[in-house]
C-alpha cells in the first residue's frame, strides 16, 4: 500500500487538537516496511476466503478466518465461530505450559448470532416427550464427538468418558465406521450447533419471593404451590414499551431555552417498528407474529393501559404510589399487535398530545421497572424503556455524579458502579423472572449511566444513547434501533452453562449477567447482537495425581443455552467445539486466534474499571501485553538478542490493537464523562468478536479513489469491497474524502482541497460551505460514486443486522466532528496515548527490561 510521490506531497499532518503522548527516551530504529499492517492482513484474508467456504471441522488445529472477512461458513461438526469462537485451537497440555505462554485462553459465545444469507440455519431436533440424550454424569448433551460402543447400545461421553445407555427408541446398529446406521439422519450427530426442543422438565422455575420484594405480588402469586417449587409453561414473548412522558419544559426556570420533546419521535418509532412506515409502500412489519405487545407510560406516577377495554379509547390505570408498586390490571396489558393494531396505533398517536401540557418534570424510572416486572413476573419477556432524564424520585432516586471531583482519585472507580443497590436488586430479580431490559437514553444532562447500565447489563439487554436528541438528525437512527430490537432473533428466560473436558475448567465469565451459581448465568433475554466471554484454565493436579491433558486426544467445549423462543417453545441451543492439545508453546502460539484473544483482553480491561483506577487499568493492560510477548520470546525465540524485536505471527498486531483498547472511551486518559465511559464499558462487554474488532480498529475507505467495480455485487453475489486503509493521518491527503465506520458511528471526512466533482456526486452541491454539519445521511443520487458509497454504508449496516448508526460530516479544520474522526484514527498519537509506532517501541523497551532482569536466587544451585 505504498503511496505515489504526488500523494506524498499532498499528505496532511495530524491536526493539533489530536492530543497524545510521545515515547519517552530513544526510540528503536524500526523499518516502516516491516511494521505489521492489520488492514493488509484483512485484505489478504478476504482474498483467501472469497472463492471458498470455511469448513468448521477438519484438522485438529485451525486457523479461523478473520472476523472482518465476508466468508461462508459450513458447519460440519464444530460450531461455527459466529456462535462459539476460541482464543486458541491448540490447548496447552498443562497449567504450567498455559502460564508460560500467558495468552488469554477462553472463548466468546454469541449463541443467537444470525448466519449469513448463504449459510444454513441452525437445525432443530424434537424428541417429543423424551428428554434429549444427556450424560448421566456431567450432564453434557449428545453431540458429533461421542463414542459408540456395545453394538450401538451405549454412547461414551466425550467430555467425561462416562458410558450412557441408548434409549430403545433411538437405537440403531453400528456401521463398520463405528457410527449408527441412522447417523446421517440425526442433525445432533452431524452439526456443531443444534437446537433441542425440550419437554416440561425443562420449563422455567417460578422464582421464589424475595425477603424484600421490589413489587407487591398479585393474589395468585401469593398462593404457595404444593412442593414449594413451581414451574411455568412457556408462552409467546411479551414486549412492554415503557415510555418516559415527563415534560422537559415543565419548569422554564431550570432552562434558558426550550428543550426538544422526544415523545413524538419515540411513539412514531414504536409504531413503525410494529407496522412499517406509512410513507414507504415497501415497508412492512418485521416483528414475529406470535409476539404480544403492551404499553406503559410514567412520570411521577405509573400509567398502565388496558388494550382490550375499548377499541377506540384504552382505559388508563394510574398508580401514584410509586413506593409500593403492583400491577393494577392483570388482563388486557398484552395483546396481539396485529389483531389490536387499531387501538395500539391510536394510543401511540394520542400519548404525545395527552402529556404535551404535563407539569411533571421528574421521572420515577425505578418504580416503572418494578411495575413492568409486576406485569411479567409469571411469564418473562422484555422491556423497551425510553428515558429522558436522570430518575430523581421514587425507588433508587439518583443524584448527578461528581465526575470532576472523583477523576484521578482512588474513588474514581465508584463512577462505574451503581449508586444504589436497589438497581442491582431489581435487575437480578428481572433476570431470575426471565425479563430482559433494553434501555434508550435521551439526556440533556448527565443521567448516571453507571447506575442505569445495571439494568441491561445484568438482564442481557442493550443501551442506546442519544444525547441532545434532535428529531431531524436522529429520528432515522432511533427508528432503526427500535426496529432491530423487536425483529432480531432472540431467546428469553435464558440459562447458560458451559462444560469442558476433564482437565479444563471455566475460571471466570467476562460478563455482567446475573450469575446465581459459579457454573450458571441467567439472562432475561439474549439477542443476536449479544455475546458473553469466559476464561478457561487447566485444572491443577495434586501430589498424587496429574491433571495434564492427553496430547493424543482432543478436548471439548460445549455450551448450552436453555431459552424460550418468541413463539413460546422451550429449547436448548448446544454448540460444540473440538480442539487439539499441544505440548509445545510454539504450537499454542501458532494456532491462536488473535481476534478472540484481543476481545478477551478488551473485556478483561473493561471489568477492571470497577476495581482499579483508569490509570491503573491502562497500565495493567500494557503489562498484560508484555507478559504475552515475553512468554513468546522465552519459549519460542530465546536464542535471539534481547535488543531485537521479535513478535509472534499470531500476535503481531498486539501493539496496534492493544493500543486501541487503551484508546477506547471507556478507559482512555483524556477527559470523558462517566456516562460515556459507562456506555462504552457496557458495549465492550456485550459485543461479539466481529463487532468489537471493528470498534477497536475502524474501517477506513478512501472514497475519492474507488475502483469502478467496488460497491457493486461481484460474480458470487457478494459486494465487492475496497481495501481498507490504515487508521492514520499518515495515509490521508487534503484533496481526498474518507469514509470511516466503527459500528457506533459513520463519519465522512472531506479534505479542504477536495474536488468539486466529489461534492456534486455525493451531495449535489458545488461548495463544501453548502453542506453544513447537520447532514445526517447521504442523499440518494444516481451518480456512480453515490451508489458505491451508499452500498458500502449499507454493507456495514447489514453486518450489524440492519441497524443504522449516526452519520457525521467532518470537513477539514472546520467541523467539531473532525475531533471524533481524529480520535478514531487509532494508529496516530491521540486520546492521551501513544501512536502505534511509539507504543510498539514502548512494548519493545518493556520486553527488553523483562528479559534482562537477573534470575532469582536459587537455593539449590
Amino acid at each position: 500500500m505504498s503511496q505515489s510521490p504526488s500523494a506524498e506531497r499532498r499528505k496532511i499532518g495530524q491536526p493539533p487538537h489530536s492530543a497524545g503522548r510521545r515515547f519517552q527516551g530513544l526510540r528503536s530504529l524500526i523499518d516502516p516496511s516491516q511494521i505489521p499492517s492489520y488492514v493488509r492482513e484483512i485484505h489478504q484474508d478476504q482474498l483467501k476466503w472469497l472463492q471458498q467456504p470455511f469448513y468448521t471441522a477438519g484438522s485438529r488445529e485451525r486457523n479461523l478466518p478473520l472476523s472482518a472477512s465476508d466468508v461462508t461458513i459450513i458447519d460440519n461438526g464444530n460450531a461455527s465461530p459466529r456462535f462459539l469462537r476460541l482464543s486458541t485451537y491448540a490447548i496447552p497440555v498443562s497449567a504450567d505450559l498455559a502460564a508460560t505462554c500467558a495468552i488469554p485462553m477462553g472463548f466468546v459465545l454469541q449463541p443467537f448470532n444470525e448466519p449469513m444469507f448463504d449459510e444454513a440455519p441452525v437445525p432443530c431436533v424434537d424428541f417429543g416427550e423424551q428428554n434429549p440424550p444427556r450424560c448421566t454424569n456431567c450432564g453434557a448433551y449428545i453431540n458429533p464427538y461421542v463414542i459408540w460402543s456395545s453394538s450401538g447400545q451405549k454412547w461414551i461421553c466425550n467430555l467425561c468418558r462416562t458410558p450412557n445407555n441408548v434409549d430403545p427408541e433411538l437405537f440403531s446398529p453400528l456401521e463398520p465406521s463405528g457410527l449408527p446406521s441412522n447417523h446421517s439422519n440425526r442433525p445432533e450427530l452431524n452439526y456443531g450447533t443444534v437446537d433441542f426442543v425440550v419437554p416440561k422438565e425443562y420449563h422455567a422455575n417460578q422464582p421464589l419471593p424475595r425477603l424484600l420484594p421490589t413489587f407487591a405480588p398479585s393474589p395468585e402469586q401469593q398462593i404457595p404451590k404444593p412442593g414449594g417449587i413451581e414451574t411455568r409453561p412457556p408462552t409467546p414473548l411479551r414486549t412492554l414499551f415503557i415510555i418516559d412522558v415527563t415534560n422537559p419544559n415543565a419548569n422554564p426556570a431550570t432552562s434558558s431555552s426550550p428543550k426538544p420533546n422526544k415523545l413524538p419521535s419515540v411513539c412514531e418509532s414504536i409504531r413503525q417498528a410494529l407496522y412499517g412506515s406509512p410513507n414507504d409502500p415497501q415497508s412492512s412489519s418485521t416483528i414475529n407474529p406470535y409476539m404480544q405487545v403492551g404499553i406503559m407510560t410514567f412520570d411521577k406516577a405509573l400509567h398502565f393501559y388496558d388494550l382490550t377495554s375499548d377499541p377506540d379509547q384504552p382505559s388508563m390505570h394510574i398508580m401514584s404510589d410509586i413506593d409500593d408498586v403492583f400491577a393494577p390490571i392483570q388482563q388486557g396489558v398484552f395483546v396481539d399487535p396485529v389483531a389490536s393494531r387499531g387501538i395500539i396505533e391510536s394510543l401511540l398517536e394520542k400519548i404525545p398530545r395527552m402529556f404535551s401540557y404535563s407539569l411533571a418534570e421528574h421521572a420515577a424510572l425505578g418504580a416503572a421497572i418494578r411495575g413492568g416486572l409486576a406485569t411479567m413476573a409469571r411469564s418473562g419477556g422484555q422491556m423497551m424503556v425510553f428515558q429522558s432524564e436522570i430518575p430523581s424520585i421514587g425507588p433508587g432516586a439518583l443524584q448527578p455524579r461528581k465526575d470532576a471531583e472523583l477523576y484521578g482519585t482512588p474513588e474514581e472507580k465508584s463512577l462505574f458502579r451503581a449508586q444504589d443497590i436497589a438497581w442491582t436488586d431489581v435487575a437480578e430479580e428481572c433476570a431470575e423472572a426471565g425479563v430482559g431490559i433494553n434501555l434508550w437514553l435521551f439526556p440533556e444532562r448527565p443521567v448516571d449511566v453507571g447506575t442505569l447500565a445495571t439494568l441491561p447489563s445484568v438482564t442481557g439487554g442493550d443501551i442506546f444513547f442519544h444525547p441532545r436528541y434532535i428529531h431531524n438528525r436522529d429520528s432515522h437512527v432511533l427508528r432503526s434501533e427500535v426496529k432491530r430490537a423487536v425483529s432480531r432473533e432472540i431467546g428469553y428466560n435464558c440459562s447458560v452453562r458451559v462444560r469442558c473436558s476433564k482437565g479444563l475448567q471455566i475460571e471466570k465469565y467476562l460478563s455482567l449477567l446475573h450469575q446465581p451459581t459459579r457454573e450458571t448465568l441467567m439472562a432475561g433475554v439474549l439477542s443476536a447482537d449479544y455475546a458473553l466471554a469466559a476464561i478457561i484454565t487447566n485444572e491443577h493436579g495434586t501430589i498424587t495425581t496429574s491433571s495434564d491433558l492427553d496430547p493424543r486426544e482432543d478436548v471439548y467445549i460445549q455450551s448450552a443455552v436453555l431459552y424460550t423462543t418468541v413463539e413460546g417453545q422451550r429449547r436448548v441451543r448446544i454448540s460444540n467445539v473440538a480442539v487439539g492439545v499441544s505440548q509445545l508453546a510454539a504450537n499454542v502460539f501458532t494456532w491462536t486466534d488473535f481476534d478472540t484473544g484481543l476481545c478477551l483482553l478488551a473485556k478483561e480491561a473493561a471489568l477492571l474499571m470497577t476495581s482499579k483506577t483508569l490509570s491503573e487499568t491502562r497500565d495493567a493492560s500494557t503489562e498484560r501485553y508484555v507478559e504475552i510477548l515475553v512468554g513468546y520470546r522465552k519459549n519460542c525465540a530465546a536464542a535471539t538478542s534481547t535488543s531485537q524485536l521479535i513478535l509472534p505471527e499470531s500476535y503481531k498486531f498486539l501493539a496496534s490493537l492493544g493500543n486501541s483498547i487503551i484508546k477506547t472511551k471507556a478507559i482512555k486518559g483524556s477527559p470523558v464523562s462517566s456516562d460515556v465511559r459507562s456506555l462504552d464499558r457496557h458495549r465492550i462487554l456485550s459485543m461479539g468478536v466481529a463487532s468489537l474488532m471493528t470498534y477497536l480498529y475502524p474501517h477506513v475507505v478512501a472514497i475519492h479513489d474507488l475502483a469502478d467495480h467496488v460497491g457493486y455485487p461481484n460474480t458470487n453475489g457478494k459486494l465487492a469491497l475496497p481495501w481498507y486503509m490504515p487508521a492514520s493521518y499518515e495515509w490521508m491527503v487534503a484533496d481526498g474524502a474518507y469514509l470511516m465506520d466503527n459500528g457506533a458511528v459513520t463519519i465522512l471526512w472531506i479534505g479542504s482541497s477536495v474536488s468539486p466533482q466529489i461534492l456534486r456526486d455525493l451531495f449535489d452541491v458545488e461548495d463544501w460551505e453548502d453542506l453544513g454539519p447537520s447532514v445526517s445521511r447521504l442523499p440518494e443520487l444516481p451518480t456512480r460514486l453515490s451508489i458505491q458509497v451508499r452500498n458500502l454504508i449499507a454493507h456495514e449496516e447489514t453486518r450489524r443486522g440492519g441497524r443504522t448508526v449516526p452519520f457525521l460530516i467532518a470537513r477539514q479544520n472546520m467541523d467539531a466532528s473532525e475531533m471524533e474522526f481524529a480520535n478514531m484514527l487509532v494508529e496516530d498519537r491521540n486520546n492521551d496515548a501513544m501512536s502505534y509506532i511509539d507504543y510498539l517501541c514502548h512494548l519493545h523497551k518493556r520486553i527488553s527490561e523483562e528479559l534482562n532482569k537477573p534470575a532469582g536466587w536459587n537455593p539449590f544451585a
